[in-house]
């Protein structure tokens, strides 16, 4: 499990809360799914807050699937007011145990121009590579029991493989077969932030004469993956529809992270 320390350094031009001249009393409450919200200290009387202070989340687990919330309000007596809000998602975390620095638009649902600005420090045991982007390889091995596209025992199927931000891959085609074995090695460079990444992989049927036939998809989300683990298999449903009802084949497929991952 994952211990993160969030640093709320401060806020600049937030909205008035209280009115005009009357000046907000700002704190910010963060959430992190599965983990006690944490809270600063209230400024009184001010649109541009300077809190410098730091809270503690322990025991996160899969912290790099995870979306931690920030949001600003207005101290009140009765309801307190809530001012703006932003996001960071974790999974766009560098592993290193130094502090990531982060300015970012707090939106109250209209037209902003507020900002806060905070640290992020881990352990630096999880999280991307240095530089935000990183490699993965993926071993296409089989698949069972596909649909035959063709209703003639002709099917050739391959397997389309994307990632966002990413040259698509595919395998070769295997020619006349619902239980193709592919056994190829397919590589993906460069993928900005990984851990926020989903894989697609979809199965179609290869036609030279018409538009290929998708006979079956399944996705992978990248946070999975966790740092250190070497390859990792997985034998995954292949849904497809056939006379109106939902069917799966099997995929079997290995995926490795370059230098990367999940917490372990």
């Amino acid at each position: 499990m994952a211990t993160i320390e969030v640093t709320v350094v401060s806020a600049a031009n937030l909205k008035d809360a209280d009115g005009p001249f009357n000046g907000s009393d700002p704190y910010v409450y963060i959430t992190l799914e599965d983990c006690d919200a944490q809270r600063t200290a209230t400024v009184s009387g001010c649109s541009d807050p300077e809190w410098n202070e730091t809270l503690t989340f322990e025991g996160v687990e899969n912290p790099a699937s995870k979306v931690m919330k920030l949001r600003v309000y207005d101290d009140d007596w009765g309801r307190d007011d809530k001012i703006g809000e932003c996001v960071i998602d974790l999974g766009k975390l560098v592993a290193t145990d130094g502090e990531q620095e982060f300015e970012r638009v707090v939106d109250d649902g209209i037209f902003s121009d507020a900002t806060m600005t905070f640290k992020v420090k881990t352990d630096g045991s999880w999280g991307n590579p240095e530089g935000g982007a990183g490699n993965l390889k993926v071993t296409v091995k089989s698949c069972t029991g596909l649909d035959d596209a063709d209703f003639a025992g002709t099917t050739d199927p391959y397997a389309y493989l994307t990632i966002e931000g990413c040259e698509p891959q595919q395998t070769e085609k295997k020619e006349g077969t619902v239980n193709p074995e592919w056994d190829q090695e397919l590589s993906f460079e460069g993928i900005e932030n990984p851990l926020s990444k989903t894989l697609k992989i979809k199965i179609y049927d290869d036609d030279t004469w018409s538009r290929d036939d998708k006979i079956g998809e399944c996705e992978v989300d990248l946070a999975e993956l966790k740092m250190g683990e070497g390859p990792k298999d997985y034998e995954l449903g292949v849904d497809f529809a056939l006379f109106g009802l939902i069917k799966t084949a099997t995929l079997t497929f290995t995926l490795e992270a370059d230098g990367w991952g999940n917490m372990a």
